[in-house]
């Protein structure tokens, strides 16, 4: 049996699991925009982490900015539901992430000439 690290995606294997490189990089193409899948990166595990983290990070700056002003900024005469769906939404772009970290560290210990993706052709 072996055992994820603390906030591995739930819906990936182990980074130590054979299928580990044919599903990595859908995993990561799975949380980005429909656009990276026809990109020049598309097959590049570790730019797609890198854009994950890096997207997710400014979204949950977003999602903290909107909370802490949706009181006063947003017009809504009772702002619960709104405050309560902002939260929802950041809860979940900080599951995101940490797994998004999880599997990025798992890529930088991989030996990446040997990560084959041809198996996404």
């Amino acid at each position: 049996m072996t055992i994820s690290r603390p906030g591995w995606p739930l819906d990936l294997v182990s980074a130590h699991d054979p299928e580990f490189p044919g599903q990595v990089t859908r995993w990561l193409l799975d949380r980005l925009p429909g656009e990276f899948r026809d990109s020049q990166s598309s097959k590049d595990p570790v730019a797609l982490a890198w854009v994950l983290r890096e997207r997710t990070q400014t979204d949950i700056d977003l999602m903290r900015r909107l909370y802490a002003t949706a009181r006063t900024a947003s017009g809504v005469q009772r702002p619960e539901a709104l405050l309560d769906s902002l939260s929802a939404v950041g809860a979940q772009l900080l599951r995101t992430a940490r797994e998004a970290n999880c599997v990025a560290s798992a890529l930088a210990d991989l030996d990446h000439g040997a990560l084959d993706t041809s198996v996404l052709d």
